[in-house]
């Protein structure tokens, strides 16, 4: 069946865009192969690895009803289409630039500028990012992209986070990331998993990139067992369930400290629950940013001090 849908999807995307102006539409800009992004992996790859996950393609018939815009039960070729991923712009939307309007020397801006990878700067952060390249060839259901990984080491670091709340581990690749900088602030992270196979996984992972030490994995419905926490949290990180988010921002929020951040990925109009981007730019004392727009994106909001 799963295959059977990716088939069905496969095969009408690419007649969709077969005409010259869907065709340039679509996709995003071309990777350093000269290729386009696949418009099917990018619709249905949540974690942004450029990969459809067992997971990804069995939820592939539920994500096709979100974006049902108008409710009525059916798929039309509009909605398929506002449903795609663009093509970025340059500068404010003008066609053939990078990412941001960004120009590269002598490149006219045709080019984005190139990534740079995570370098090591001691023994310690070569284990554990020789890890995270192991963890992402095992089993890896919901993750993070790496560059959403960055991200969460970058600011968990800058802020000197010492207590981390994450809701949702996984297989522990965002757990690794912010133990990363944890390792350096002298923090903690506590991190929710309800799925036992899963955390099972992120324990071992964890021990191999010898981060085990600063972090405790909480087991069961997240929704329940976050009412164990008390201290203050400095940075909180929400990955489960999407329609959850509300729930765990209303309990955990008031423990945030004035200058804390909660960190939500997987905010983009496909995934981000309404009610939960209501709460996070109308309240006065929050201020939020969504980020890595490129990607599944990532909210950034900040408690205003």
């Amino acid at each position: 069946m799963r295959q059977i849908i990716v088939t069905i999807l496969a095969g009408t995307i690419c007649v969709f865009l077969q005409s010259p102006s869907h065709a340039q539409r679509f996709g995003g800009p071309p990777n350093p192969g000269g290729q386009r992004p696949n418009p099917l992996i990018q619709l249905f790859d949540s974690d942004g690895d450029g990969i459809l996950s067992s997971e990804e393609i069995a939820g592939a018939a539920g994500r096709l009803t979100g974006f049902d815009k108008s409710g009525d039960g059916r798929l039309t070729a509009d909605e398929l289409r506002d449903a795609l991923p663009l093509e970025r712009g340059s500068g404010m939307g003008g066609p053939g630039g990078s990412p941001g309007g960004v120009r590269g020397p002598g490149r006219g801006g045709s080019e984005p500028l190139p990534q740079t990878e995570p370098l090591a700067k001691d023994d310690q952060e070569r284990r554990i990012l020789a890890a995270l390249e192991t963890m992402r060839e095992g089993p890896r259901f919901a993750n993070v992209a790496p560059d959403d990984g960055r991200l969460l080491r970058m600011l968990a670091e800058t802020v000197g986070a010492k207590r981390v709340v994450e809701i949702g581990t996984s297989t522990g690749e965002s757990a690794v990331w912010l133990a990363l900088a944890l390792r350096k602030t002298g923090g903690r992270l506590y991190t929710h998993e309800i799925d036992e196979p899963r955390a099972k996984i992120a324990q071992e992972n964890f021990k191999k990139a010898g981060v085990d030490d600063v972090i405790t994995l909480i087991l069961g419905d997240a929704h329940e067992t976050v009412k164990q926490h008390r201290d203050p949290i400095d940075i909180l990180f929400l990955d489960a369930d999407k329609e959850g988010y509300i729930d765990y921002l209303e309990k955990l929020l008031p423990l945030l400290r004035p200058g804390g951040l909660v960190i939500a990925h997987n905010m983009n109009t496909r995934q981000a629950d309404p009610a939960y981007m209501k709460a996070i730019t109308e309240n006065p004392e929050l201020e939020t940013l969504i980020l890595l727009k490129e990607g599944t994106g990532v909210g950034v909001t900040l408690k205003k001090r």
